[in-house]
């Protein structure tokens, strides 16, 4: 698709960059491989952006650029840049001022006790392919909210903190892993959303080895 595009797009330009069937398969190899986990969508925004600041077909150097200000396009931070707020944030995340939710359900659903344990060649990689994950939802349109401590249920006042300590001391897993699973509570109260995400939320605590129901 995106040499289809850039063929269109720079006509003559293109097809002098590369001149025979071998050059095409090995430049087609080489752009597969350096844009391998980026959506489509982000890649569709920088082909825009790219008719309107390159006259000559972009180098892959130049289009990853681009790129990055895709991001920009959806309020987000590229994965590196959001990788290292996470380590920076690490210590008390339910409490940080986050540059976009996105970044903080990334590193909860790697674990905050592995950012802040496990050496970077281990902990960049979960990251990246967690924080990817997380953006495409937002690209689909679903908004994302850091769970507050305190949310209202059944006219009660629930302390989602102490029911993800409590989550958290039975699987043994960090509180912050948890917290994003509790996120239904802070939709209407018998709402199918608000139902839907519970759902959701009681499936991946089951996976987890965790029986108990969660609140309605």
């Amino acid at each position: 698709m995106l040499f289809a595009r850039f063929k269109a797009i720079y006509t003559h330009k293109f097809a002098s960059a590369y001149s025979t069937t071998d050059e095409v398969k090995l430049a087609k190899r080489e752009w597969a491989i350096a844009l391998k986990g980026f959506q489509e969508p982000l890649l569709a925004y920088a082909v825009e952006r790219t008719k309107e600041v390159h006259s000559w077909p972009p180098t892959i150097a130049d289009f990853l650029k681009l790129i990055n200000t895709a991001y920009k396009a959806y309020g987000l931070v590229d994965p590196r840049s959001a990788y290292l707020e996470a380590c920076a944030c690490r210590t008390d995340p339910l409490q940080y001022k986050w540059s976009h939710p996105a970044v903080f359900f990334a590193g909860s659903e790697v674990g905050w006790y592995k950012i802040k344990s496990e050496e970077e060649r281990i902990s960049w990689p979960l990251f990246e392919q967690s924080y990817l994950k997380v953006v495409d939802r937002v690209i689909a349109g679903e908004r994302l909210v850091v769970p507050k401590v305190i949310m209202i249920e059944n006219q009660q006042p629930l302390a989602v903190k102490d029911l993800a300590s409590k989550i958290a001391k039975v699987l043994s897993v960090d509180e912050a892993q948890i917290a994003p699973l509790l996120y239904y509570t802070q939709k209407t109260y018998g709402s199918g959303v608000r139902n839907r995400y519970r759902d959701i939320s009681q499936k991946k605590l089951l996976e987890m080895g965790y029986t108990e129901k969660l609140p309605e």
